[in-house]
């Protein structure tokens, strides 16, 4: 693990903490578990010409207090190579750990997340720092999501991004 990548997840791990026990003992908590499949469409230039979309799952728990949630995920995304391309078809498995707050009702929310995606295609298995960004809308049992995601990539230096749609179910506990 590079130290960047230690430093961030120490900064994470941190930030964590903070917000699970830095809270006061009789704020009301709430748990909810949720799944989703996704479809990707690569928006890097690098990674949007290697690979037409990609499609997977993901699954989480979260847990909170109000409209603020801790949100752990993990994931699979399979991209399907273009013709040319001497890496082939290139499958992601993230880890990541987040926020996820409501901004109207329990309706609206915003997420980030950050943390390790294992990269695995025909020339490198690796695992890299991975994050995203969204927003999504929440009825009832059924969630949908738009998100930037991605990863870091090493050749060519930068980070491989993508615009994911995610939809699935949630259920409160």
């Amino acid at each position: 693990m590079t130290p960047s990548l230690k430093m961030k997840i120490s900064l994470l791990l941190s930030l964590f903490f903070c917000l699970a026990f830095c809270t006061r003992s009789s704020a009301q908590r709430l748990f909810f578990i949720y799944a989703h499949a996704l479809y990707a469409t690569p928006v890097d230039k690098n990674f949007k010409d290697g690979y037409n979309s990609g499609l997977g799952v993901e699954g989480g728990a979260a847990v909170g207090w109000g409209k603020t949630f801790i949100v752990g995920t993990i994931g699979y995304t399979s991209f399907s190579d273009k013709d040319g391309n001497p890496a082939g078809n290139t499958s992601f498995v993230p880890v990541k750990i987040g926020l996820r707050q409501f901004v109207f009702s329990k309706l609206i929310y915003v997420h980030g997340d950050l943390g390790v995606g294992k990269i695995k295609n025909d020339l490198t298995t690796d695992s890299r720092f991975s994050g995203d960004i969204g927003a999504g809308v929440k009825l009832a049992g059924f969630e949908v999501q738009l998100d930037y995601d991605g990863f870091s990539r090493k050749d060519p230096s930068g980070y491989a991004s993508w615009i994911a749609l995610k939809a699935g179910f949630h259920i409160g506990l």
